[in-house]
């Protein structure tokens, strides 16, 4: 039992510290504390150019408590003790989160500590270590410099959980209160529209109420983009799979998109065979095809926008391939990395928007057991293809 009681996460590694002592390492270290500290604070200085008094200082405040500790851990065998070389790392790595460190820095300074205390030891032993001794050595470096950037980490993870409640608080305000005014201000300009058709005189006066209205929607859009990326990034989502008709369901998308493709001279294709049917969750996928489309729409200046529906075999149960494609202006290879994160963006041709529509559709593909793939050439266009996996449908809505 006893045995078992040290055996959690962070002590299975150290039973040669804990039940072993190193009396040759603990004096070295003593005698060489003074030297490791003033040759840190000179080596951190040269490589971190950006080191400051206060950072300085919190070394001179931490770096004595976690040789001390470390010099405790190898004059006894006693686990308790070896443990207790975490706390004065602890003490660091948290007082480098709140001097705003980055991870870099922090692994660099790490670096340095780990060199200048074997190189300062090595000389004290006359660079007579035997193999144990070495790995106690490093082990106990190791244990202090990783106790460090846990609790680096952890702060980082808190800031971060902090920061992501108050954009869902934010978000849920765009979601309910805004909304509201903007329903509202878009049913006065319906009205005054409506009223200023029936003057002479007034058709430049509609087509500027007319203009202010798809702003609106615009922004209505662009929340909604919003609500699905945070909706989908704390994956409160729950599937629902229930056989859907492909046909209708991109019909469908495609109708809701006419508006737009008939404005841009744009001609939109959808080929999907009879008796389609996917067992999917129509919602998430309709999110999918939405924003690919939307997409497609968006980058599209001329020529035509193709969905399309294929199933992978002549069996139903292997899975269909849903692929839209444009006549747009591509995308550039460099940009293929990191075209389904969030808020990035590739060349966007003056078009506007916050780089979510991708996002939102590689998350949703990828909570339906799916992915998403592209093949684009520059000036030549783009396809998207969403591979879904494979299950045999039952009768779907009609």
């Amino acid at each position: 039992m006893e045995n078992d009681k040290f055996m959690s996460t962070e002590t299975m590694t150290l039973d040669l510290l804990a039940y072993h002592s190193f009396p040759r390492l603990a004096a070295a270290l003593r005698s060489r504390s003074p030297m490791i500290i003033e040759e840190w604070e000179a080596a951190v200085l040269r490589t971190l150019p950006a080191a400051d008094e206060l950072t300085l200082q919190q070394l001179g405040n931490s770096l004595p408590l976690i040789l001390q500790q470390i010099i405790d851990a190898f004059a006894s065998d006693k686990p308790f003790t070896t443990r207790e070389l975490m706390e004065g790392s602890k003490m660091h790595g948290e007082a480098r989160f709140h001097e705003n460190y980055n991870v870099p820095e922090l692994i660099v300074e790490y670096r340095l500590l780990r060199r200048v205390i074997i190189e300062q030891v090595s000389q004290a032993l006359d660079e007579r270590l035997d193999v144990q001794s070495n790995v106690a050595l490093n082990m106990a470096v190791d244990t202090a410099l990783q106790s460090g950037m846990v609790t680096f980490t952890e702060q980082l993870q808190r800031e971060l959980r902090a920061s992501a409640e108050a954009q869902a608080k934010y978000l849920s305000y765009l979601s309910h209160d805004l909304r509201n005014h903007l329903n509202h201000a878009t049913l006065h300009l319906q009205l005054l529209a409506a009223r200023l058709a029936q003057l002479p005189g007034y058709e430049d006066s509609v087509e500027d109420i007319h203009s202010i209205k798809h702003a609106i929607f615009q922004t209505t859009v662009g929340m909604d983009r919003l609500l699905d990326a945070e909706r989908l990034r704390k994956s409160s989502v729950a599937l629902e799979t229930h056989p859907v008709n492909l046909n209708l369901l991109m019909s469908d998308i495609s109708k809701q998109m006419s508006h737009e493709v008939k404005s841009k001279g744009l001609e939109l294709i959808v080929d999907v065979p009879e008796g389609a049917q996917a067992a999917s969750d129509e919602a998430l996928l309709t999110l999918v095809l939405q924003n690919l489309l939307g997409n497609a729409v968006k980058y599209s200046s001329t020529g035509r926008i193709k969905m399309m529906a294929r199933n992978t075999s002549n069996d139903e149960s292997i899975g269909w391939v849903l692929s839209i494609s444009d006549e747009g202006p591509g995308i550039a290879p460099e940009s293929l990395n990191h075209l389904f994160l969030a808020f990035r963006r590739g060349d966007t041709y003056g078009t506007p928007g916050v780089g979510l529509g991708l996002s939102i559709a590689s998350q949703a593909a990828g909570l339906l057991g799916g992915k998403l793939e592209i093949e684009s050439e520059v000036n030549a266009g783009s396809t998207f293809r969403l591979v879904l996996p494979g299950s045999k449908p039952a009768a779907c809505r009609t």
